[in-house]
């Protein structure tokens, strides 16, 4: 893309019609078409490893994240897309390379609150509703705990079968009253099953009444025992025929004493449709449990994220250097510290290439790194998008220019190969980004 123009032109034309032309890009046929396959294979997907076996929809995907070289790495990856980024020990916090840790956490099914107790009991019902389905399944039992009954009935369908098991069976008895009927009709038969009794015991009739076949399968005998007979006399005789024998037999005397008739008589004939229902809960289970389904807008970040990668690729490929430039503006804005910065092996290349670095760089200790990088760069330059534009610019103008921009202080010291001892010369040695 615009080829003839020459590396600086197409950046200062990239730096003042990107938008205009990425998107252009992305409407190309073969883009939208790539797409397209790109989110109808994908949300096929019920589970990472069938992600994995997909090469093509996988390549998008790290596309997303400027790690499509690293496909064939299946051990790293199914690491990355399956522990917890949040636990101390998960490999994406052991990797050094930030886009691991970015990868990670779009397909992390949860996603904690730095949040106090005393903090989350202060949020208001506007708050609490604005979380994500992933902010509300990383939610700790203390936090839990810690909502109000008011709260709680404030959560949406989707935010309340977000919730672990662990996390529902510590919701206390005020809080499960305040259920709404849509509510308790929407919980998955696995938090069915993490009910106390006594949680179980204290359902409006009514709404236990909501509940399918997979549900009341889910209950435990010792949860139907602890039913009220007004919740019991409440069912409907397919509930009543959904229960397995063991959990008909689980009906104490008063129990029975309060069903109808047909109920009675439908008690334990559990029918190939009740059978049908259990199943189609656990593969509803198992879909929400998906690489895509934690989060519906992943899908439009994802192909967003690739269109980006596969647009500066495409304007790399006719002005060198630009592909990195624009990667490096983009990107710049997140480096807050020189280690972030070397995290980031192709932000950094920009850097070591604006300050007139030569590749020999990457020899030296990540010490001797880091300590000539602080000495050299104003770190907090990385926030201002002039100074961000500047560093581009002449990394540009470096890398295309076979003399080094006519720097010939910094030419000079690298005559000899570039020594370990020379470059460390640097140390007592400004470049201006103004040059």
């Amino acid at each position: 893309m615009l080829a003839g123009l020459g590396a600086l032109t197409a950046f200062a034309v990239a730096q003042r019609e990107g938008a205009g032309l990425e998107a252009r890009f992305a409407a190309r046929a073969d883009n939208k078409a790539a797409m397209d396959r790109f989110r109808e294979a994908a949300s096929k997907h019920q589970d990472v490893e069938s992600l994995l076996k997909d090469r093509r929809t996988l390549q998008v995907v790290l596309e997303a994240f400027q790690l499509e070289g690293e496909i064939d790495k299946r051990g790293i990856l199914r690491k990355i897309l399956t522990e917890d980024p949040a636990a101390d020990g998960s490999l994406a916090n052991r990797l050094s390379d930030r886009r691991w840790r970015e990868l990670a956490s779009a397909f992390a099914t949860r996603q904690p609150i730095a949040l106090t107790t005393t903090q989350i009991a202060a949020m208001t019902t506007t708050q609490v509703a604005s979380l994500t389905a992933k902010q509300v399944a990383g939610l700790t039992t203390e936090q839990v705990r810690a909502l109000s009954s008011t709260q709680v009935a404030s959560l949406s369908t989707t935010q309340l079968r977000a919730l672990g098991s662990a996390a529902i069976s510590v919701l206390d008895l005020p809080d499960v009253r305040a259920l709404g009927s849509t509510q308790v009709a929407a919980l998955r038969a696995s938090q069915v099953a993490a009910l106390t009794p006594l949680q179980v015991a204290v359902i409006d009739p009514g709404e236990a009444r909501q509940w399918g076949a997979a549900q009341i399968r889910a209950l435990s005998s010792t949860q139907i025992a602890t039913m009220g007979t007004s919740q019991i006399a409440a069912l409907s005789t397919g509930q009543l025929a959904a229960m397995s024998g063991d959990q008909a037999r689980a009906l104490t005397d008063r129990q029975r004493a309060a069903l109808g008739t047909a109920q009675v008589a439908s008690l334990g004939r559990a029918s190939r449709a009740a059978d049908a229902a259990v199943e189609a809960a656990a593969a509803a289970d198992a879909k929400a449990a998906a690489p895509f389904a934690a989060d519906p807008a992943l899908l439009g970040r994802i192909v967003a994220g690739a269109i980006t990668n596969r647009y500066e690729k495409a304007m790399g490929e006719d002005n060198a250097g630009l592909r990195e430039a624009l990667y490096f503006v983009r990107n710049a804005a997140k480096v807050t510290t020189v280690v972030g910065l070397m995290e980031d092996k192709a932000m950094t290349a920009v850097v070591r290439g604006a300050l007139g670095l030569p590749e020999s760089f990457g020899l030296l200790s990540f010490d001797q790194q880091k300590t000539m990088l602080t000495q050299r760069l104003d770190i907090t330059k990385l926030q201002d998008t002039k100074e961000v534009a500047k560093m581009a610019q002449r990394y540009i103008a470096l890398t295309t220019t076979p003399s080094g921009g006519g720097n010939a202080a910094v030419a000079s010291l690298f005559a000899d190969g570039g020594g370990a001892d020379a470059i460390a010369s640097l140390a007592t040695r400004r470049i201006s980004f103004t040059a």
